[in-house]
């Protein structure tokens, strides 16, 4: 310990693993000798959760895109709420394993409770990396996902409203709805779609860039793999319904892509004319007892449906799974091996419907 100029103590501790020296200042010896005592203390009790957990946000919010960051805010929220004052070191597997359990239990489905156990694998695995750290291992590698959780699978949209939209060409946005359900594309990939992109001559489309929001303004990022990247057909059907004359910017846009709020007004605006939307009306009481009616419409399809009704049209085309692969920008065939056997099942599952009811006497006989 030392007498510095300015007439305080100093003290200093340089722990293995640690990447800089800490500092002790005091008034006296004893106050510096305290403050040394009370963080070995700490420091060998080891980090909060809540700490931790910060750190690890702080570290991964700089590495990844916005509404992968943004995804992950309520997650986050529960698991701080739920371990609270809890040491790192001191959190076991089975009380990780209690966690899930409780997430599965509120019906969440299983892909909301694995975002929450990959969270909490990658805070216990970014503490471990951390200077001075006392955590040696990662309690999450034994945690496993409950059986049984539902699976949450976008249908798509139902054959009479896929008519509806075939049908309408003159409300509002439906050229939108034409190019998702002829491209099969992802929203972000259409809205970064410029007519530049569009080769008319060789009936392709280029398929460059993505859009994503940061908060309401739109961002471009490359698609979300390299697979993302590709050339894909443009369709007779589509074809037919562009503009005649060439033009530049972005097909919905125009110098830059539609904010998020255009997008979500305009689809809502977009399905309501075409009778894809409900409306639902509540009542509520204000001052003086007086009641007030509210009346909110919401979209009963959304653009990612289209995407999968596209893929059945690839699966009734019988398109095989490699060009299916190529056409939908999967990274992986065993993905569009999935989607191929999921339109396999729902097939499979309405024609047992159908068929029960036609036993049981609920659809007459054709003539």
């Amino acid at each position: 310990m030392i007498k510095r100029k300015d007439g305080r103590y100093q003290d200093q501790i340089k722990l293995a693993g640690m990447a800089t020296t800490k500092y002790f200042y005091g008034k006296t010896q004893r106050e510096v000798k305290q403050k040394m005592a009370e963080w070995t203390a700490e420091s060998r009790a080891g980090s909060l959760f809540a700490d931790s957990a910060d750190s690890w946000d702080n570290v991964h919010t700089e590495n990844v895109a916005y509404n992968t960051a943004a995804a992950y805010v309520a997650p986050l929220k529960r698991a701080k709420a739920h371990f609270k004052d809890r040491r790192m070191k001191d959190i076991t597997p089975d009380e990780i394993q209690a966690f899930i359990r409780e997430l599965a239990g509120k019906d969440y489905a299983r892909r909301t409770v694995q975002m929450h156990l990959d969270m909490l694998n990658m805070i216990f695995d970014h503490a471990i990396t951390q200077p001075g750290s006392i955590i040696k291992a990662n309690p999450c590698t034994s945690v496993r996902i409950p059986s049984g959780l539902k699976q949450t699978r976008r249908k798509p949209p139902e054959d009479d409203q896929l008519e509806k939209i075939k049908a309408e060409r003159q409300a509002d946005f439906w050229l939108f709805a034409y190019f998702l359900l002829y491209t099969g594309l992802r929203r972000g990939e259409l809205l970064a779609l410029r007519w530049e992109n569009i080769d008319r001559k060789e009936k392709t489309m280029h398929v460059l860039n993505s859009v994503y929001y940061e908060g309401n303004q739109p961002k471009l990022k490359p698609p979300k793999s390299d697979a993302g990247t590709r050339d894909i057909v443009l369709l007779d059907v589509l074809a037919d319904v562009l503009p005649p004359k060439k033009k530049k910017g972005y097909v919905f846009g125009g110098e830059k892509p539609l904010s998020k709020t255009q997008v979500r007004k305009q689809w809502l605006s977009y399905c309501r004319a075409v009778d894809l939307a409900e409306k639902t009306e509540t009542v509520r009481k204000g001052r003086n007892n007086r009641e007030y009616k509210t009346t909110k419409w919401s979209a009963l399809v959304t653009p990612h449906q289209f995407r999968h009704a596209f893929a059945t049209m690839l699966y009734d085309a019988d398109i095989d799974e490699s060009a299916a692969q190529t056409l939908m920008g999967h990274a992986s065939i065993v993905v569009t091996k999935d989607i191929y056997t999921h339109i396999k099942q729902r097939r499979k599952d309405e024609a047992a419907q159908k068929l029960n009811a036609f036993v049981n006497g609920s659809v007459e006989p054709k003539t």
